[in-house]
């Protein structure tokens, strides 16, 4: 078994899948310790300046930072700020994952740009991009092009 401290970026609309895929993981044995923002966990903030001092404590924590991508994905200010964030970090990974039924969905800039990985729904994929695999699918788990990383660690 392993456990995980995960972000999981997304949009509120999307959050019933942050349940599901902790769920999914944990049937094949990987734990995530989960701290984003979600419906259960609201900020209740309107000061932007505040709003991200927060996701900022809470990405900080994180070893891996996970972008749920659906149709609501692209070009949304806060994933698009929580991406840009982590990509800071050398050595935290930027996972993005296919929602369920994203066939046609636009991948945001930024996890274009920055994503170590970019996943179907599907448990042991996103387990072995949690760890460390480097690994390109569309939605239906075709391979993807191979991707261009424009960050490099030291």
């Amino acid at each position: 078994m392993s456990d995980h401290n995960v972000f999981i970026s997304h949009r509120h609309e999307d959050d019933a899948l942050i349940g599901k895929l902790k769920d999914m993981l944990s049937k094949k044995g990987c734990e995530v310790r989960d701290s984003s923002v979600n419906a259960q966990t609201p900020n209740n903030a309107s000061n932007e300046d505040y709003i991200k001092s927060l996701l900022r404590a809470r990405i900080d924590w994180a070893g891996k930072v996970i972008v749920i991508v659906s149709p609501q994905t692209k070009n949304h200010e806060w994933v698009d700020w929580e991406i840009e964030y982590a990509k800071k970090f050398p050595d935290k990974r930027i996972i993005g994952v296919w929602a369920p039924e994203a066939d046609g969905c636009e991948i945001p800039d930024p996890l274009k740009k920055y994503a170590d990985a970019m996943v179907n729904w599907d448990a042991e994929d996103v387990i072995d991009a949690i760890n460390g695999k480097d690994s390109w699918r569309d939605p239906d788990g075709s391979p993807r092009a191979e991707q261009v990383l424009s960050r490099i660690g030291c």
